[in-house]
């Protein structure tokens, strides 16, 4: 996976601080968490005038919901969570996926995603709905959506990336993100369409808003321009090593100036090549990464190497 590689590495303390520390993706999951307790301890949010045993939750989303203009729905529905296990499977997929989209693209993007993929999600969930015969006061809850898009954003730009995988959560099977990801995406396609030609209607999850989330994704990191050759760091670091040892590199001296961690953000003179951006501006980046880890980068470091690599994507495009 992208933390295993050596340069990627930080100091245990460090790396257990980043991922625990409430940036946007421990953000959402603790609202997630504190919502489901809310409602499911305290009772709050809970239409406690049903008597079944199936309780109407506050902020589902439905097709009577938006015709009684309870629109706030679109965006609290992804906050609901029918049970723990729903939960639990929502969050650890956020947060494993999220953690390395929001080091990739950073926070702002990583929110973009997820709220993007959970409406899209929802919106092609309710319109099979609707086309299938399901009764308008049938809620949608839950961030499966967001969970979907957030992944498959990570599939697309780091598809070659191994990682293990837990089938029924005890089989360990190695696997890359783009083949869990198309494996993900069949499943929901095929339970979907049952769902909807009334082949199953025992299964009450909401595959079509998989599939809206999980394309909503993908087509957003497609327009960052990543889906092609894969640009990630390990190529980066392979493509400065092969700089490095080229003929234009013979006999001269190796110099580096040291990055500081709160350093302004760089501007490009009109005069400097790509080549000298890469070799003064990113490969500071990389011995930086290389001792500290993607978590000591600042916002104006992530946007340089966001600027190396469309150069080299409009390199191999050419």
């Amino acid at each position: 996976m992208l933390h295993d590689r050596d340069y990627m590495r930080a100091n245990p303390r460090e790396r257990w601080r980043e991922l625990m520390w409430p940036d946007a993706v421990t953000s959402l999951i603790i609202v997630n968490v504190v919502v489901f307790l809310a409602q499911r301890f305290l009772g709050i949010g809970v239409d406690k005038s049903v008597l079944s045993e199936e309780v109407h939750l506050w902020g589902g989303l439905s097709i009577r919901a938006l015709a009684e203009g309870r629109v706030w729905t679109v965006f609290t529905h992804m906050f609901v969570h029918e049970n723990l296990f729903h939960l639990l499977g929502n969050c650890l997929m956020i947060f494993f996926a999220g953690k390395s989209v929001q080091s990739l693209l950073g926070p702002r993007r990583f929110l973009y995603i997820y709220f993007v993929a959970g409406v899209m999600g929802a919106a092609l969930q309710l319109t099979m709905d609707r086309f299938g015969g399901v009764p308008p006061g049938v809620e949608l809850i839950g961030a499966s959506a967001c969970g979907f898009g957030v992944f498959f954003a990570l599939a697309v730009m780091l598809p070659q990336e191994v990682i293990t995988a837990l089938i029924y959560f005890i089989i360990p099977v190695r696997i890359k993100l783009w083949n869990l990801a198309r494996i993900l995406m069949g499943v929901s396609v095929v339970f979907g369409l049952m769902q909807l030609f009334k082949v199953s209607t025992s299964d009450h999850i909401a595959h079509f808003a998989h599939i809206g989330g999980a394309l909503a994704g993908w087509y957003i990191v497609r327009l960052l321009g990543y889906g092609g050759q894969p640009v990630t760091y390990d190529r980066l670091w392979r493509e400065r090593l092969q700089r490095e040892q080229s003929p234009e590199f013979a006999g001269v001296k190796n110099r580096r100036r040291v990055v500081d961690m709160d350093e302004p953000e760089w501007t490009l003179p009109s005069s400097q090549t790509a080549r000298e951006f890469i070799e003064q501006e990113i490969d500071p980046i990389l011995d930086k990464i290389a001792r500290h880890g993607i978590g000591s980068l600042t916002e104006a470091e992530r946007k340089l190497l966001e600027r190396a690599r469309l150069e080299i994507l409009s390199r191999d495009q050419k």
